[in-house]
């Protein structure tokens, strides 16, 4: 009998992953001669829309379901064998509407952001707990980040787009819902490589003809990861969902510094490029939008100290680090039994068309 998968946001760049990966499992076991070994439930808002249209005639479920909407989501997880978390700090953050109700609220555009994903990931977190029986045993997988007050102790307060996340998944979860708990990974998601596109002002800034920098907080040495998330987040969730449950894991096709980044994207594009760190001010600067800016300064800050995943260096290499703070990195998942070929940065800049950056003007000094 197929088992059953429930991906949230299946239209948006993880979930259309998920899908987009088991649909290929699917197809497989078809030209083997095979039944296809699952059924695939998509979460939407608005079933509609040309993706879940295209999703729907692959034979994906489409259901309307609004993250907002406990009762709702309850109904669409029923029954399912595995489901597949994600939320969205940034719609919230950048949608006029909620702007004005944010201003409306006295609250800044990043509280209220947090805000509305918190609410949402705790009735996803209520949703699968009512339907835990049906779940396998590792069948809760959720895209989270590391909790960044916690692991700065407290120097970093307000990076509201981790904390979000991590205090649903897994904090709420655990205080909460123990039974799910126990069936519970957490996969944390690098830096986006297509992230250049909602902070264009800090990537790849043309300084002249054939000549670009990227300008952050980060340390110039310190190594981040980087993920490509539509290609590579449902591989990641397949191998998770065969290992055992409770651990944390980081989707990363490299771990690099900001430096060695941009000497990837120059020597395949041809270009000059630096990576150059800056400021806080002068990020903020950059992005125009005082909020986005304080934002992404924070997390950019953050990546050197602790580190990204929120354990610093030092524990890491000296081995330290308490046993719920251990993160799984994708380069390390063959030794746990599955390999998983996951997208390089130099692969992601061969395969992109980068029209629109070599197209930007030259920034004015």
């Amino acid at each position: 009998m197929p088992k059953s998968i429930a991906i949230i946001g299946i239209t948006g760049n993880q979930g259309s992953s998920v899908a987009s990966h088991y649909l290929s499992l699917n197809s497989a076991a078809i030209q083997s001669g095979d039944a296809p070994p699952y059924t695939i439930r998509g979460l939407t808002r608005n079933p509609a829309s040309p993706a879940a249209i295209h999703l729907k005639s692959q034979s994906v479920e489409i259901v309307k379901a609004d993250l907002d909407d406990a009762s709702a989501l309850i109904s669409a997880l029923k029954g399912a064998n595995l489901i597949f978390s994600v939320t969205n700090y940034w719609e919230p953050f950048f949608r006029p509407d909620c702007r004005a109700k944010a201003k409306q609220l006295g609250l800044s555009p990043r509280k209220y952001a947090y805000d509305v994903e918190h609410a949402q990931g705790q009735n996803i977190a209520d949703a699968a707990a009512a339907t835990v029986d049906s779940l396998d045993d590792n069948g809760f997988i959720v895209s989270t980040l590391s909790h960044a007050t916690q692991c700065s102790n407290g120097k970093y307060p307000e990076l509201y787009h981790f904390d979000a996340k991590a205090d649903i998944f897994p904090n709420y979860v655990k205080a909460k819902h123990p039974e799910l708990a126990k069936k519970m990974s957490c996969l944390q998601t690098g830096y986006f490589m297509h992230s250049f596109r909602i902070a264009p002002a800090s990537y790849f800034r043309r300084t002249g003809d054939k000549s670009f920098e990227t300008c952050f907080t980060t340390h110039p040495d310190t190594k981040v990861p980087h993920l490509d998330p539509v290609g590579d987040v449902g591989k990641m969730v397949h191998a998770i969902s065969q290992l055992p449950a409770g651990k944390s894991y980081m989707a990363a096709g490299d771990m690099m510094s900001w430096k060695e980044w941009m000497e990837v994207w120059g020597r395949v594009t041809g270009m000059e490029s630096r990576y150059r760190q800056v400021s806080v001010e002068e990020t903020v600067a950059h992005c125009g939008d005082e909020d986005f800016g304080k934002e992404i300064a924070d997390m950019f800050s953050y990546s050197s100290w602790p580190g990204y995943d929120g354990v610093s260096e030092i524990e890491a290499k000296e081995g330290e680090q308490d046993a719920e703070k251990v993160v799984i990195y994708s380069k390390d998942l063959k030794k746990l039994g599955v390999d998983v070929k996951m997208t390089s940065w130099e692969e992601y800049v061969k395969k992109s068309d980068w029209s629109e950056v070599l197209n930007k003007e030259v920034v004015q000094p």
